[in-house]
């Protein structure tokens, strides 16, 4: 199921910032699927997925930016989806 949530720029905490760069979002040990970013922020990022079905709203996961190194693993959470274009992660503590 996808939900559309729609929302003012003003209502952003975090101002965006357009970067393409592939990520991996770890679902579950095992479960895993690299993806590309459209956006970032302080607040979390963008990803792109015309299909859905393997995540659900709510859902907590790893994301991972392939783009360096080592870089930190950072715990997010899918706060909204957009239909055939990708969903949001918040990232969380």
């Amino acid at each position: 199921m996808w939900v559309v949530m729609t929302g003012s720029i003003k209502d952003r905490r975090y101002e965006r910032i357009e970067h393409t760069a592939k990520v991996k979002v770890i679902i579950s040990p095992g479960n895993e699927r690299v993806l590309e970013m459209s956006d970032f922020s302080d607040g979390g990022l963008f990803v792109k997925c015309p299909t859905q079905g393997f995540i659900v709203l709510g859902d907590e996961v790893e994301v991972q930016t392939l783009e360096m190194e080592d870089a930190p693993v950072i715990k997010s959470k899918v706060v909204r989806f957009v239909k055939s274009k990708g969903f949001a992660l918040e990232f969380i503590n």
